[in-house]
Order: C-alpha cells, then sequence, then structure tokens
C-alpha cells in the first residue's frame, strides 16, 4: 500500500524552516525583555520622564518584528531590516541620551534591539540560504550600533550577545546540514528507488516473457517448417499466420520493445497535465512533475476531469495565495487507486481559520472530486507550505506491471 508523503526536499525544507522560526522566537523574546528592562533602569535612574521614547521605538520595532515573522517572505524580512534598523537606532540613541553611562554600564538594555535585528530569515529555506539570511542582519546590526556610537560620540560596543546569537544560528544551521547530509547518505530516497526496483522487475520480466513467446512462436515454426511435409496443409498455415500476428501485434510490441497500446484516456491525461504546466510556467510558476506507475490505469472519467481540473485549481491557489515561486505535483498509483499530490512550500495557511464563505477550495477542488467519486484531504499550516492530495479508485489496469494485458475488467 502507498502512503502520500512530503517530496524528499520539500520535508527538508520545512525542517530547516524550523531554525528560522527557532532565530523569529528568540527576538521576539528579546524584544519582550526590554520592556521591563528599560522601565526599571530608567526609574531606578531617576529618570521616569525619558520612559516613553525609547519604549516606544521598542514597541514599534516589535510590532514589525511580529509582522514579518508571520509572512516570512524575503521582502517582509528585507522591509523589517530596513525599518527595523532606524528604530533600533533612535532606541540606543534615547536611552544613551538618558543614561550617559548607558555604554558600557547598561549594554544589556541598549544592544536588546540591536540583536533582534539577527534573528531573520524565510520559513522555507536551504541550510546556506538560511545563514546568508542571519548573517545580512547580523551586518545591519553592527552598522547601526557603529552609526549610533558615532552620532552619540561613544565607544563602539556591541557586546557578546550579537556575535553568539549569530554563532549560535550558524551552528543549529550546519548541524542541521551535516544531519540531512548523512540521512540522504544513509536513507536512500525511496521515489528513486521503486523506479529502479520497478525498472529491474520489467527488465527480468521483459526477458521471461520474450523468451515465452519466442519459444511459443518461432522455435516451434521451424520445427514445423524442418519437420514438415513439402506442402503444409491449412491447419499448420493457420498456425504460422496466427504466430505471425502474434509476432506483429500490439503484445508483442510491448513485450518486446516495451511499446505501449494506445490508450485514449491516458493520452489525454498526458496532454491535459502538459498543458497545465506550460500554462503555469508561462504564469512565473515552475511546476515540477514526480511519481512512477505500474501501468496504464483507467478511472471513471468524470473523476478524471474532476482531478485535472482540482491539479489546476491547486496550482492556481499557490500561484496567487502562497508566495512560492515552484510547486510539485507527485502521481502515486496502487492497484486500487491513484494519488496524486500538489505541494508547495510557501505561506501555507490555517485550515480552521478559513472562513465558511470563502468557498474556493472547497468547491474548487473538494466538492468537485468528492462528488466524481474520490477523496481529497488538505495539509497545511502557517510558514510551511500546503499540500492537497486528491485520490480516485481504479477503475481498471490495461497494462499491469507483470507486462499482462488486461481488458478493462473492473476491479
Amino acid at each position: 500500500m502507498r502512503v502520500a508523503v512530503l517530496p524528499r526536499e520539500g520535508a527538508a525544507s520545512v525542517i530547516t524552516g524550523a531554525v528560522s522560526r527557532m532565530a523569529w522566537a528568540f527576538a521576539i523574546v528579546q524584544m519582550l525583555l526590554v520592556v521591563p528592562v528599560l522601565v526599571e533602569t530608567l526609574l531606578r535612574a531617576g529618570r521616569p520622564e525619558a520612559i516613553p521614547l525609547p519604549l516606544a521605538l521598542a514597541l514599534a520595532q516589535l510590532l514589525l518584528l511580529a509582522v514579518a515573522a508571520r509572512i516570512a517572505r524575503p521582502w517582509a524580512v528585507l522591509g523589517y531590516l530596513a525599518l527595523g534598523a532606524p528604530l533600533c537606532g533612535g532606541f540606543q540613541l534615547a536611552v544613551i541620551a538618558a543614561l550617559p553611562g548607558a555604554v558600557p554600564d547598561a549594554l544589556f538594555l541598549v544592544n536588546r534591539p540591536a540583536v533582534a535585528l539577527i534573528g531573520v530569515g524565510v520559513t522555507a529555506t536551504s541550510t546556506l540560504t538560511g545563514i546568508a539570511w542571519v548573517v545580512l542582519g547580523f551586518s545591519v546590526s553592527v552598522v547601526t550600533t557603529g552609526i549610533v556610537s558615532v552620532l552619540a560620540g561613544t565607544p563602539f560596543a556591541t557586546g557578546y550577545a550579537p556575535a553568539v546569537f549569530l554563532g549560535s544560528t550558524i551552528a543549529a544551521y550546519s548541524g542541521l546540514a551535516l544531519i540531512q547530509r548523512r540521512s540522504r547518505a544513509r536513507v536512500p530516497d525511496f521515489d528513486q528507488l521503486e523506479a529502479e526496483t520497478q525498472a529491474l522487475v520489467e527488465e527480468v520480466s521483459l526477458s521471461r516473457r520474450t523468451s515465452a513467446v519466442v519459444h511459443d512462436t518461432v522455435l516451434n515454426d521451424l520445427a514445423i517448417v524442418m519437420n514438415g511435409p513439402d506442402v503444409l496443409d491449412e491447419r499448420t498455415r493457420a498456425r504460422l499466420r496466427a504466430d505471425l500476428a502474434t509476432l506483429t501485434g500490439a503484445e508483442w510490441l510491448t513485450v518486446a520493445h516495451g511499446i505501449r497500446p494506445p490508450d485514449e484516456q491516458d493520452a489525454r491525461v498526458r496532454n491535459a497535465i502538459a498543458e497545465i504546466i506550460s500554462d503555469f510556467q508561462w504564469r512565473g510558476l515552475t511546476v515540477r512533475i514526480s511519481g512512477v506507475s505500474n501501468g496504464i490505469n483507467h478511472l471513471d472519467p468524470a473523476l478524471v476531469d474532476a482531478m485535472i481540473d482540482g491539479i489546476r485549481a491547486a496550482l492556481e491557489n499557490v500561484l496567487r495565495h502562497s508566495g512560492a515561486s515552484a510547486a510539485e505535483v507527485a502521481f502515486a498509483a496502487d492497484d486500487r487507486a491513484v494519488t496524486v499530490m500538489v505541494v508547495d512550500h510557501g505561506d501555507g495557511f490555517d485550515l480552521a481559520a478559513v472562513e465558511a464563505e470563502r468557498l474556493g477550495l472547497r468547491e474548487s477542488i473538494v466538492r468537485r472530486v468528492v462528488d466524481a467519486g474520490g477523496s481529497v484531504r488538505v495539509w497545511s499550516s502557517p510558514g510551511s507550505g500546503t499540500s492537497v492530495i486528491m485520490a480516485g479508485p481504479i477503475q481498471s489496469i490495461i497494462l499491469r506491471d507483470d507486462g499482462g494485458l488486461e481488458q478493462g475488467g473492473r476491479r
């Protein structure tokens, strides 16, 4: 029984994105710590009147940080760095003006917003891209602190926290990359392994079936010609004509040359999928196709149309709402059902939060496939992409993995 799972690289991206979310969470914690520490420090110094300005700047950076962490797309991260750096610099200048000895005496308070600039990234990413984002955040943080030290006339001091945060995040990404690399070496790519195994099985089956056909036709016919009379009777000639028809027919072409007999539904599905992919490629969405099949699987025509429309609708949602530039359409089949998975690594969404009046997903995919006799499952969460899984029962298989032809009977 085939189990639908996320593609290997897609799963790796989801896991790697967890490090990015961890960095965002740490940055938010840093900004939350600013509020009580700021209020307590200025009250102890007898400067309560100086609280509102740095507090407002800190809260503005915290709000900006929360929005960027929620979206976690490149444009949102760059926007946070562009707007968060001035807020961070303004906070540092306000604290230094209120507490002339803040550097280095209250450095913990001064550099919290600078640390919060480092914990940036996108949720679905590679380890190298994740490291590049935190290095960019660290660079912005250091430049901001340097500008503040020049404007305030104070010694340049970032403290240990930014460097420690940078080193810890890089170590997390690097460790995860090493684990993934070792896992790839130890755990095979099951899709590739299945394809190679299937090819080997078909090669062995081809040899066996070819030998059987040759034995039943060519060798027997040669024996008849060699041992038979000079003039062949009608029965013998009929036998030779039947053997010749076998060797030139669709079954022998399939056995000897791997040429599948033409199938109208299979050709229509392939053409429809090719048209969909071409359309979305032109519109800027890269679509990858993967999966293997043991033969030509026949589904109810209405279900075929519904699943094709469901693929198009799912890819339309990816293009319009996910923020992703690529998606994967994976096909799988066993002797009972065909499964199609449309996967993206974009923004994702909370299924429970989808309002009832938003009928796009329910009407364009779920109801359409279910009404035609199939089933649909949707998996998604904010920041982790979306997977739409459609399945439909097989009516017949005209070319099975043993190479035999089945005449379209219901299974």
